[in-house]
């Protein structure tokens, strides 16, 4: 299973402020459009590992349908906010260890990311209102594909999953996009550019060796990609990027064996799943999420009043996934 990527940006602006927590822990509400029961019992059964492993008092919308091309594919938004603002939130929302290892790492004062130089980095709705930001779903209108009015629209074929008879997981592939929608991803596009000239969360603990960032790409011919995730400074190599221009997105995982849930390829027969010790549980955690469970890096003092920026921008990336 190949997987390739193309992302459609449409520039919006939009007011930042803080936003008021609600009463309860994450919540992700599905709306389905053209999924069986089957279906969306799987679905809800991957929003049931959200909903359990992470703290953070948030909903997040999501539309759920199936689709007839490609394995999966997800349509979010990401508004523009200052490095410095999201560093703040992210010191004063930490809660795990992983937390304080990883932002003591690689997520240092001033006022530019330490990966692209630029003041402002791309921070997807849900992961934006985890960290205390008001980041509001918007209205999503993609011809062919879905209009929806919150966080992100996720289309699976369901023809090529599991629950059909399938050879791919289709619990997998919906975790993998709700990772997506919940705001992994690179600021690196399919064919090598930065998205709006931005980084985005993960791209902070992207490297390429101890202590040495990386935030460029491969040649696909004769060489090893050579981005990997890590949470402590790169020292340890949770997993490597797929890092060239293959028709996969940079920011998913190269293949793992066995596979990991955010792998840029599917993998026939792999039944991947998340926990909360997983790879792709623990990132999300560093990039701003509560996890419940998590004691993977040894703690370190960190503290930082939360600061929230003026003015955002707002974009949207269309994610598309192709079977071969």
């Amino acid at each position: 299973m190949a997987v390739s990527w193309f992302e459609k940006i449409v520039a919006l602006s939009l007011a930042i402020g803080a936003t008021a927590a609600p009463a309860h822990a994450l919540v992700i509400t599905p709306t389905f459009d053209g999924m069986s029961a089957a279906e969306q019992a799987v679905v809800n059964t991957a929003i049931s590992f959200y909903d359990s492993a992470f703290s953070d008092p948030i909903t997040v919308a999501i539309e759920f349908h199936g689709m007839s091309t490609g394995l999966g594919s997800s349509l979010t938004a990401v508004y523009s906010i200052n490095y410095s603002s999201v560093r703040s939130a992210m010191i004063a929302d930490a809660t795990t260890a992983t937390d304080t290892t990883a932002l003591a790492a690689s997520v240092p004062s001033g006022a530019t990311d330490p990966v692209n130089g630029q003041t402002k980095i791309s921070i997807k709705p849900a992961l934006g209102r985890a960290l205390g930001f008001a980041t509001s779903g918007v209205a999503l209108n993609s011809a062919g594909f879905c209009t929806f009015t919150g966080d992100g629209c996720i289309g699976i074929n369901t023809g090529l999953t599991t629950v059909n008879g399938g050879a791919y997981s289709m619990l997998s592939v919906v975790e993998h996009e709700i990772d997506e929608v919940l705001g992994l991803g690179s600021g690196l596009s399919s064919n090598g550019t930065i998205f709006l000239n931005q980084a985005m969360p993960e791209d902070l603990f992207r490297y390429s060796a101890s202590g040495v960032r990386s935030f460029a790409t491969n040649s696909c011919s004769g060489t090893v990609p050579t981005a990997y995730l890590s949470l402590n400074g790169g020292v340890t190599n949770l997993s490597g990027f797929n890092n060239c221009n293959n028709g996969g997105d940079y920011g998913d995982f190269s293949t793992n064996s066995p596979a990991f849930v955010q792998d840029a390829y599917g993998t026939p027969g792999s039944s991947a799943f998340l926990t909360t010790s997983s790879v792709e549980a623990l990132t999300l955690d560093a990039i701003g999420y509560n996890l419940v469970q998590s004691s993977n890096a040894a703690p370190e003092p960190a503290s930082m009043m939360l600061m929230l920026s003026g003015l955002a921008g707002l974009g949207l990336i269309r994610r598309r996934q192709r079977a071969q």
